[in-house]
C-alpha cells in the first residue's frame, strides 16, 4: 500500500485512471505469480473491480510478460471475436499490417493456410486457423516472454454463441495451451457472470464439453480488506475535500461490505455535504437500497438468475426466504419453504443443487451447526436490497 493518501474522486462505475485503483496490489501480485505457470478463470460479482484490475495489469505489466486486455462483451460471433484478437495484437505492435490483413482474410474464407504438424484435436474452422497462426507468430517473435490474452466478460460472450460454437472455442483454447509449442500462452477468462453458469447451460443442452477449464486456476476476486477499504475511503475524502471522521469512513466500508464500487457510490452521494454526519450516510444507503431504476442499482443480481439459472423460480424463492431471516437459515427450512411456496413437491436433490449453485455463484455462504447446513447471504447489502425489493 502506498504511504499517504492520493486524491481520488468518485467514478460511480465509469472508467477510473489505473493509478487510482488502490487496495489491490497483493491480489495482483498473486495473479502474476499464477500466470507464470497457468491461465486464470477469474470470477467476481459485477462492480467488484475486475475490469479495473485487468486494465491496471495491462498498464503496469512487469518484465517477462506481454499482456493484452481485450473486452469481448458485445461480440456475438466467432468472426468478430477473432477480428478483435487480431486488431488488439496489431495495436500492440505484436503483428504487422500485412499479417493482420492475411489473418483477417483467413477467417473470412478468402485465404488458405496449411497447418502442418499440429497435434491439436481439431483445427477445422477458418477462425481457428487464423487464431492459431496469430498465437504462433506472437510466441515465436517473443519466445522469452509469457503472452497473456485477458478476455474481459468472456462468459457473456460465450453465452451469446450457439452451444456448438461455445464448446468449440473453449475446447480449442484448452487444447492449444496443452501443446508444447504454446507453453508460454496464457488466458484470463473474466466475467461477472460465472463461467460455470455457461458451462452448466451447455451440459443441459447435452453437449459433451469435458473439462474446458483444466488449464486454468479458478480465482475469485474478494472485496477489499477492511484496511484497504478504509484507505480507499480516505483517498476519496481527500479528493472530495470533505470533513468526515475516521469512524464514519469505517462505517461506510462496513455498510458497503468493503466493495469498492459501493464505497465509491456512498461517497458520491454524501459529497454535497462539506461536513459528513452519520445521517448523511444513512440517507445514502436508503437511496441505494430503494433504487431499482438507475445504473447504480443491484438489480443485476436478480437479472443474472432470470437469464442464466436452469431453475430460476427455485433460486428466487430460496433467496426470498433467506432474506427474511435475521440469521442463517437451515437447509431443511429452505427446502420446506420452497416446496410450499411453489406448490410443487421438488426432489430435495433438485433444491439442494440450486442452493449449491447460489453458493458457488457468490450469493450465499454456508456454515454447519447442529449437524445441519445453514445458509445466509454473502453480503449484507445484497440481503437488505433483496428483502426490500424482491422478497
Amino acid at each position: 500500500m502506498k504511504k499517504g493518501y492520493i486524491a481520488i474522486t468518485p467514478s460511480t462505475g465509469g472508467l477510473q485512471s489505473t493509478n487510482h485503483i488502490v487496495g489491490r496490489d497483493e491480489i495482483i501480485k498473486d495473479f502474476w505469480k499464477v500466470l507464470k505457470t497457468q491461465s486464470i478463470a477469474l470470477f467476481a460479482e459485477r462492480r467488484f473491480g475486475k475490469s479495473s484490475i485487468l486494465r491496471k495489469m495491462a498498464d503496469e505489466t512487469p518484465k517477462g510478460f506481454i499482456f493484452l486486455y481485450i473486452p469481448v462483451e458485445g461480440d456475438k460471433t466467432l468472426n468478430s471475436f477473432t477480428d478483435k484478437l487480431i486488431t488488439h495484437s496489431h495495436e500492440k505492435k505484436l503483428i504487422n499490417k500485412k499479417l493482420k490483413t492475411r489473418l483477417t482474410q483467413i477467417w473470412n474464407g478468402l485465404a488458405y493456410i496449411e497447418v502442418h504438424g499440429v497435434k491439436l484435436k481439431k483445427i477445422t474452422h477458418d477462425w481457428q486457423k487464423s487464431i492459431f497462426e496469430l498465437f504462433k507468430t506472437i510466441l515465436e517473435t517473443n519466445n522469452d516472454k509469457i503472452v497473456i490474452f485477458a478476455l474481459d466478460e468472456f462468459s457473456i460472450f460465450l453465452s451469446e454463441l450457439s452451444a456448438d460454437d461455445a464448446k468449440s472455442v473453449l475446447g480449442f483454447f484448452r487444447d492449444i495451451t496443452h501443446s508444447p509449442e504454446f507453453k508460454n500462452l496464457r488466458f484470463i477468462y473474466n466475467g461477472s457472470i460465472g463461467i460455470d453458469l455457461v458451462l452448466d447451460k451447455l451440459k443441459i443442452d447435452k453437449r459433451n464439453i469435458g473439462n474446458p477449464l483444466s488449464h486454468m486456476r479458478r480465482m475469485d476476486l474478494p472485496p477489499l480488506t477492511p484496511k484497504n477499504a478504509q484507505y480507499f475511503g480516505n483517498c476519496l475524502k481527500k479528493g472530495l475535500e470533505i470533513k468526515i471522521t475516521q469512524k464514519l469512513i469505517e462505517n461506510i466500508c462496513i455498510e458497503a461490505d468493503n466493495i469498492p464500487y459501493f464505497i465509491d457510490i456512498i461517497f458520491d452521494k454524501i459529497s454535497k455535504n462539506k461536513t459528513v454526519l452519520q445521517q448523511h450516510i444513512d440517507d445514502a444507503l436508503i437511496e441505494i437500497l430503494n433504487d431499482t431504476t438507475s445504473k447504480n442499482n443491484i438489480n443485476h443480481f436478480y437479472d443474472r438468475i432470470s437469464d442464466f439459472y436452469p431453475r430460476p423460480e427455485i433460486a428466487i424463492v430460496v433467496l426470498n426466504h433467506i432474506s427474511k431471516n435475521k440469521d442463517f437459515t437451515s437447509e431443511r427450512s429452505i427446502i420446506s419453504n420452497t416446496n410450499s411456496t411453489i406448490n410443487h413437491n421438488y426432489n430435495d436433490i433438485i433444491i439442494k443443487d440450486e442452493i449449491e449453485r447460489l453458493k458457488n455463484d457468490g450469493y450465499l455462504i454456508r456454515k454447519h451447526a447442529n449437524d445441519e447446513r445453514m445458509y445466509d447471504f454473502k453480503y449484507k447489502l445484497l440481503k437488505k436490497w433483496w428483502k426490500i425489493n424482491k422478497a
